[in-house]
């Protein structure tokens, strides 16, 4: 071989290898990517779709109760003392070669597939095939009671006209089939008139020819299409039998006369040669087939299998979305394993008599099914494990006596199945003799609403408590069986146990209700016993031979600390919710009384029911007791607390009389001797406290409050019981019978806040209560944020509250509290007064507010001395501040006083010194202004009451004391920042004593004319210069006037008339003196703003006497801005003063003039503005359609509004109509707005108009006819349609409505001939207007208040139909009648004086925890860079939701919300979408917005942005799974999203890409159901292996060979 071939070769191979190795690669690649049903484990799948919360519902083994295929099966899955039958021995297992045969198509246009089976010595069909896709009329199937059968011939025997009758042993069948044919032949003449025969001359026969008829016959296949044999005997068919066979007939002929002889063929004279006929059907079998196709469109069948988990969908009507109801004939007698599997349309079953046995998984995931009807007189035994499985909306089933097993998980998920009553016949002699032996595992699991489950009488099996799992509305359970019972997991492993169970039954629906009913001497009796379960009694009475309820329910209490019996309290109650006995524990000491028992409460504890009871050392007594009796509790004398739920609980006398103790003590008690049980200063040992809410309306706290709150006997001391608000306040009170009054003695200090980590101490603390506090304490002292229970509790020390019912606080109390030195707040519900010693000298004391009605005064030096005092607000009905109240509070800037405050005493804020104003809530009694506290008379200002410490202007100028006739003592005195007080326009008489003591600075004060008298040390501590006087009316100077004054007399000048009083006093007593008024020069500065500086500078400065006014320079002016004033007042100087000039910036519409448009009645419609000499266009003047005047009509403006050039006011224009004119309106139905009305003539046509475009709408017609003559007022709808609707959605006047009060545009009642309208109210909600009966207006409730939600719609009349009462935005369909629906709302979870808020957990990459989500109604999911606030009821397990914004790398918000108006968008796209009649389409609506990482600002530029958003399923659309749809709504129409479902976590979720932030709906059209699931199909341990990896992978490998492998290279010889 040449070198050159040698290398063509080599690269041939080396093509060919690649080319191989990249086909094997793309085959890889293809099988990898086929779609397989899943393989998982089956238990997996089971407790996935089961949703549970454990690793494991039972600890025993994989199956309890199921229907194994056979022996085998049965020893692997079952125990082997296992008594259940194999599915071999209950419906028969088709040969894998056995003969398939089909029925023809039945009338309903079914066929069946079956076998021929001798079964338990009986012949019968098995049917195996269904034709799924046929049309059933009334989607109505009827299993039948016996069939026919057919084959497919083969062969030669002929396929043309379909399926051929078949015999029992399989072969097709013939019939003999006659044809009726003619002949000539010869026969003798006769003679027509004697009808002889006739003979010739030599006497022979005369001949003659004639036609006679004869059948001839042939063998004809059995055609199902030919009902030519149908009537025929079963021994008149023929087989085909071949040679050696014939048949001769007994009908047909030959032509020659001779009888037809049919070779090969037999008469069917055998039975098993004969046609199957009216076969009885026994059974659905469990195997599936595998068809064949012929030619002729017909096939062939043969067995392929099992059915299993693993191919579900085989089963024979499994996913049959065509079958709505269900009926199964008499002679039925099995169903096979998932016969009727995901069959999502299956609304309903109806068993016959002769059904034996319901198959694994058989009507598993029928979603749609409601009614089961089984007959009572049956014998069915077996329910398989899943047989009803997931029928989500099955709420009722009948389950005969004959039932023997009923399977694993038979019943789970039914969510709305609400009564089980097991096998409970109508009683015979009081006995059901039920057949029951077994129950599987977790038979009613996730039975959301199952309500209650009753078992037979003869049923003695023990459960697992898991058998209800997830049955959160399950009320109770019943037995009437003394050995029936329940066992549970323990708490401490993975399995589901009682303390599971009552942890879901403690909350809505059942909040703790649930009972156990049965029998006195019943185990399940000392079950709850001794697993404090509530227990109802039942009995059998033997004169009647039934059950009775005792109406008598118990529950046994196990005290935590105590084990056993000692530990057990028993209490029971009657259907009266009367406490009928209580038996407390012996080692009982804390009893904690329940509620509920079972349904019913404790309403009423009898007198002396727990009298002298020696161990009790607290109570607690539920919200639903209402009285305590007589001496309840009375020598209870180691009772220390006991807490109260209920605020309104009556007391009976001595009920807590707890020293007055009579008996003997118990073994042990620590108090058994008279010396014992009392202090040494001879008060009780043990001091009772109780603990409850503080309120005056409170009876358990009046009652503390008052002298019946003794608890002492008569040989102790006085002793009162003190109060405690409880967790988190922890405020104490108790009576002090000396002032009569309820008084404050405790509150937690800071640094006392630790003592309520002790449990002995504090014991009304619970543990999550007291671990709150640590960890308060512990985040708080680190400086971590706090949740809102820790927050409470740190409150209570650093912002205390004192509520309402309390009268008083005890003596230096929050001064001895400040030892911890911690600034604190107060805020004051109660209190009658606040006294001198409450507060004064509480230097941490920051804040003060008081809502308090009943504190009435503050006292003289109240807050004293508190330093750090920096805000008080006085609310409520507060009358009086004493002098001084607020002394020397040097931090206080900011005070608001009730306007109810009538009495101010002398400087009550004296010493403030940065206070420089005080705010009075619209009183007629005090003002405040420019620092100076004045008392009012009417209007005016009156009296000076306080000039304010912190007052910044120096001067008090005389404008500010105008018309005032009084001034209080001290008034001015502290004011170390004045320095000239003018008085002089004021009409005070008497200057009081120590009037301006204490100002430091002060060098002039100008009396006026009318002042009299100066009392005793006016001036003391002043640095006085100038005191002026102009008239001579001031004759008394008190002789201690100017006693301490910081000045040489000689240095203050006594300025009056020469002969006055005051100046001959100073010259007198050595003052200067001076009858010359002093003249004062002011400095007045002006500012403007300097364009090439572009700031303001000094443009002037004028020296102005004191009174006068400055005079502004002409201002400069500020490119693009408009001159407004100066910022100052130039007018009657008193002080030197700056004046800058104020710019803003120019309003393009400021030259404009303004018109005014009102109607007749002065009602402003609209203001226009418009440049000088412009006009107003049309599209801009008011809409003048809506103008209704009883009995005229709008003609017009009352004047031009054209070339205006002045601001106006027109008015609209009437002319009266006459008895000939009617007004016609014409309205657009979409957009409810009259846009057009006129007058006619009675008797003419309504002129056309062109109608209103409207988008997304297509005009269709006039409604009523506009071209018929009208003789009465009347509206004109303009009806569209909407453009692109799948149902012709008409927007028609149930859209619209008619303004006014009245329906017709005149006042007149009469709306026309043919629309005649309705009148529909909306409260709370808009949609309000008139309607013609069956339309269909949308209806929307207005956005609901703080911490309010929308709850549901009211309706009146009650039968008007609405799609749904449950959302805000909907739609009714108005009857003939008026309706008025009203808005309901309820407060939101967690609302109120305490809030609560519930947060979903979850983000976007992971999730530990194998739990369900918790159930919350709204919360805040953080994820990454995106958090998600979810504020819309209607989403449980918010957990799972998680979110990403795609576009930017940002921070973000996404708020997920209800609103009226995204509600009413959603509901017009669904009406654009599916018509005006949406009662069929559940959806839910929300508002999808995005926020910056504040959460506060809203992003409205989201270009470029998009989310991508995981949500659970609304719980309203769970049960529809994948037939949900995600749209978001744009211009009214739907946008539709491609979404995608999963479960997470056991929930069902959907997952969609937001394009746009808007609303967005979820919903789904219920007359359009398939079988939508949803599976989470993340492999798991345990899951099969599809082949096609195997494949997939080896295809695959031998690629990667193919591509590795290296060609051999030949070394070539070396040469010689």
């Amino acid at each position: 071989m040449t070198k050159g071939t040698r290398k063509t070769n080599r690269r041939l191979k080396k093509t060919v290898r690649k080319t191989l190795g990249t086909l094997f690669l793309i085959s890889a690649i293809v099988v990898a990517a086929i779609p397989t049903e899943g393989l998982q484990a089956e238990e997996d799948a089971v407790a996935q779709a089961a949703g549970h919360t454990h690793q494991a519902t039972h600890s025993s083994s994989k199956y309890k109760v199921t229907i194994p295929k056979d022996a085998s099966e049965k020893a692997s899955l079952l125990p082997g003392s296992s008594t259940i039958p194999t599915m071999d021995t209950l419906i028969p297992v088709v040969d894998s070669n056995a003969t398939i045969y089909t029925t023809e198509t039945n009338t309903d246009g079914t066929s069946y597939q079956f076998a021929y089976v001798n079964y338990k010595n009986s012949w019968c069909a098995v049917l195996l095939g269904y034709n799924k896709n046929t049309t059933l009329t009334g989607n109505v199937l009827d299993i039948p009671d016996m069939v026919n059968a057919y084959i497919q011939p083969t062969g030669n025997q002929g396929t043309i006209n379909g399926y051929v009758a078949a015999s029992k042993n399989g072969q097709p069948l013939y019939y003999e089939a006659l044809t009726e044919k003619t002949r000539e032949v010869e026969v003798q003449a006769t003679d027509p008139n004697t009808g002889l025969p006739l003979y010739d001359s030599q006497g022979k026969p005369v001949m003659e020819t004639k036609t006679e008829t004869y059948k001839d016959g042939e063998m004809r296949p059995c055609y199902a299409t030919d009902n030519a044999w149908k009537k025929l005997s079963l021994v008149d068919f023929f087989q085909k039998k071949g040679s050696g066979y014939s048949y001769t007939s007994t009908q047909a002929e030959n032509e020659d006369k001779t009888a037809k002889v049919y070779d090969g063929f037999a008469k069917t004279e055998q039975p098993d040669d004969q046609w199957i006929k009216d076969l009885d059907v026994k059974y659905i079998g469990n195997q599936y087939l595998a068809s064949t196709a012929n030619p002729n469109g017909t096939y062939t069948w043969s067995v392929a299998g099992d059915i299993t988990s693993k191919n579900p969908l085989d089963g024979i009507f499994a996913g049959a979305s065509n079958i709505v109801t269900l009926n199964i004939g008499e002679k039925l007698i099995g169903v096979g394993n998932y016969a009727f599997y995901g069959c999502n349309g299956l609304n309903s079953i109806s068993f016959g008599n002769g059904i034996t046995v319901i198959g694994n998984w058989a009507f598993a995931e029928c979603g749609s099914m409601k009614a089961v009807n089984i007959p009572r007189e049956c014998n069915l035994a077996q329910l398989g494990d899943h047989a009803f499985y997931s029928c989500t909306q099955l709420t009722d089933i009948d389950i005969p006596i004959s039932v023997s097993y009923i399977g694993d998980y038979a019943f789970a998920e039914c969510r709305y199945l609400y009564e089980v009553e097991i096998c409970n016949p109508e009683q015979e002699n009081g006995i059901s003799s039920s057949s029951l032996k077994e129950m599987g595992w977790n038979v009613f699991e996730n039975d959301e609403t199952l309500y209650s489950v009753t078992f037979p009488d003869m049923y003695s099996e023990t459960i697992g408590i898991s058998m209800f799992k997830g049955c959160k509305n399950l009320h109770y359970v019943a037995s009437r069986n003394a050995q029936f019972t329940i066992n549970s997991g323990k708490a401490d492993d993975d399995v589901y146990c009682f303390d599971c169970f009552k942890s879901m039954l403690a909350d809505d629906p059942v909040n703790g209700t649930f009972y156990f009913e049965g029998l006195n001497t019943s185990l399940l009796h000392t079950l709850c016993r001794e697993n404090c379960f509530a227990f109802s009694y039942i009995n059998y009475d033997p004169t009647t031979k039934l059950y009775q309820k005792l109406n008598q329910y118990e529950l046994t209490v196990q005290d935590p600390n105590v084990s056993g019996e000692p530990g057990r309290s028993t209490f029971i109650v009657d259907s009266s919710n009367q406490l009928l006995n209580a038996s407390v524990g012996t080692g009982v000491k804390t009893l904690n009384i329940p509620d509920p028992i079972g349904p019913y409460h404790i309403y009423n504890i009898s007198a002396n029911t727990f009298a002298n009871n020696c161990n009790l050392t607290m109570v607690s007594l539920p919200a639903s007791v209402q009285s305590v009796g007589d001496g309840a509790f009375r020598g209870c004398h180691n009772l220390a607390t006991v807490i109260f739920n209920n605020s309104s609980i009556a007391i009976g006398t001595d009920a807590f009389k707890t020293q007055d103790f009579t008996g003997t003590h118990r073994t042990g008690c620590t108090h058994s001797t008279a010396t014992a049980m009392n202090d040494a200063d001879n008060s009780p040992a043990v001091k009772l406290t109780f603990v409850g809410e503080i309120s005056p309306e409170s009876t358990p706290y009046k009652y503390a409050m008052s002298p019946d709150g003794r608890y002492n006997n008569s040989s102790q001391v006085a002793t009162y019981v003190r109060y405690c608000s409880g967790w988190p306040s922890n405020l104490v009170v108790q009576y002090n019978p000396e002032k009569s009054v309820s008084e404050l003695i405790d509150f937690p200090a800071f640094t006392e806040l630790t003592k309520y980590l002790n449990k002995n101490d504090y014991p009304y603390l619970t543990d999550a209560q007291r671990s709150a506090a640590e960890t308060a304490l512990t985040k708080y002292t680190a400086g971590e944020s706090l949740t809102e229970d820790q927050q409470q509790f740190i409150d209570s020390a650093l912002n205390v509250t004192i509520p309402e019912g309390v009268q008083a606080i005890k003596d230096d109390l929050f001064v001895e509290k400040e030892k911890d030195q911690k600034e604190k707040t107060l805020t004051i519900y109660g209190l009658d007064s606040i006294e001198e010693n409450d507060f004064k000298g509480a230097k941490y004391l920051t804040g003060v507010i008081s809502y308090s009605n009943t504190l009435s005064s503050i006292a003289k030096n109240a807050f004293d001395g508190c330093e750090k005092l920096a805000t008080v607000e006085i609310n409520g009905n507060t009358q009086s501040i004493g002098d001084y109240a607020f002394k020397d509070c040097v931090a206080l800037k900011d005070v608001s006083l009730s306007g109810t405050i009538s009495s101010l005493g002398n400087i009550p804020f004296t010493g403030c010194k940065i206070l420089d104003k005080v705010g009075f809530q619209g009183t007629d009694y005090f003002t405040c202004d420019n620092s100076i506290i004045y008392g009012m008379n009417g209007s005016a200002k009156a009296k000076i009451i306080e000039c304010l410490e912190g007052r910044t202007s120096k001067r008090v100028n005389a404008k500010e004391t105008t018309g005032v006739t009084e001034m209080a003592p001290e008034a001015f005195r502290g004011c170390d920042n004045l320095t000239t007080i003018d008085l002089s326009d004021s009409a005070i008489t008497v200057v009081p004593s120590y009037a301006f003591a204490e100002t430091k600075n002060l060098d002039t004060v100008k009396l006026p004319i009318t002042c009299e008298e100066l009392k005793d040390n006016v001036f003391n501590g002043s640095s006085i210069k100038w005191l002026e006087e102009s008239s001579e009316r001031l004759t008394l100077i008190d002789q201690d006037t100017f006693t301490g004054i910081l000045k040489d007399k000689g240095d203050v000048t006594l300025c009056a008339p020469k002969t006055s009083y005051l100046y001959r006093y100073g010259d007198a007593n050595g003052f200067a003196v001076e009858d010359t008024p002093l003249e004062e020069i002011y400095t007045v500065i002006f500012r403007d703003w300097n364009e090439e500086l572009q700031k303001n500078v000094q443009v002037d400065e004028q020296q102005v006497r004191g009174g006068e006014d400055a005079v502004p320079p002409t201002p400069l002016g500020k490119t693009g801005e408009v001159f407004k004033g100066w910022d100052g007042d130039y007018t009657n100087i008193t002080e030197d003063t700056t004046c800058t000039a104020i710019y803003e910036k120019e309003d393009p519409d400021a030259a404009k003039l303004t018109v005014t448009f009102q109607d007749w009645d002065g009602t402003v419609i609209k203001e226009i503005k418009v440049s000088s000499g412009g006009s107003i266009a049309d599209a801009d003047l008011p809409n003048t359609s809506n103008l209704v005047r009883d009995g005229y009509i709008f003609i017009g403006w009352d004047r031009p509004l054209t070339n205006i050039t002045e601001s106006f006011t027109t008015m609209a224009q009437y002319k009266a109509l006459s008895e000939d004119d009617i007004v016609v309106r014409y309205i657009n139905s979409v957009t409810k707005e009259v846009f057009y009305q006129t007058t006619i003539k009675k008797g003419t046509v309504a002129p056309s108009i062109q109608t209103p475009t409207v988008s997304g709408y297509t005009f269709k017609e006039w409604l009523p006819d506009i071209a018929t003559a009208i003789t009465e007022n009347t509206d004109f709808y303009a009806v569209y349609e909407a453009s692109g609707s799948n149902n012709g959605g008409t927007a028609s006047p149930g859209t619209s409505t008619s303004p006014g009060a009245s329906t017709s545009p005149g006042g007149n009642n009469n709306n026309g001939t043919t629309a005649k309208m309705y009148t529909l109210t909306v409260k709370n909600g808009s949609g309000s207007g008139s309607y013609v009966a069956g339309s269909q207006p949308i209806i929307v409730a207005n956005d609901p208040a703080k911490n309010q939600q929308f709850s549901s719609w009211s309706i009146d009349p009650a039968n008007t139909k609405i799609a749904s009462k449950v959302l805000s935005a909907t739609v009714i369909t108005m009857p003939e009648a008026n309706v008025t629906v009203t808005a309901n709302y309820t407060a939101k979870s967690g609302s109120g004086n305490k809030t609560n808020t519930s947060t979903g957990s979850g983000n976007s990459t992971n999730s530990n925890s194998n739990r369900r989500p918790s159930s919350t109604t709204t919360g805040t999911v953080s994820g990454g860079r995106t958090t998600v606030v979810i504020d819309k009821n209607g989403l449980s397990n918010t957990g799972v939701v998680s979110a990403t914004v795609n576009g930017s790398s940002d921070n973000f918000v996404i708020k997920i919300t209800e609103s009226a108006a995204a509600s009413e968008e959603v509901v017009k796209a669904l009406m654009a979408e599916y018509g005006s009649d949406i009662s069929a389409i559940k959806y839910f609506p929300m508002d999808i917005s995005l926020y910056d990482s504040t959460g506060n600002t809203k992003i409205t530029d989201t270009t470029g942005l998009s989310i991508s958003i995981t949500l659970p399923l609304p719980d309203s659309l769970i049960t529809y799974a994948g037939n949900n749809k995600v749209a978001g709504v744009v211009n009214s129409k739907l946008d539709k999203l491609s979404p995608k479902f999963s479960t997470i976590s056991g929930v069902s979720c959907v997952t969609f890409t937001a394009e746009h932030f808007s609303p967005y709906v979820i919903y789904v059209d219920t007359n359009n159901l398939t079988a939508g699931t949803i599976a989470d199909s993340t492999p798991k341990t345990g899951d099969g292996i599809h082949p096609k990896w195997f494949l997939s992978m080896g295809l695959a490998c031998i690629s990667v060979v193919l591509f590795m492998k290296k060609d051999k290279k030949t070394l070539r010889k070396a040469r010689a």
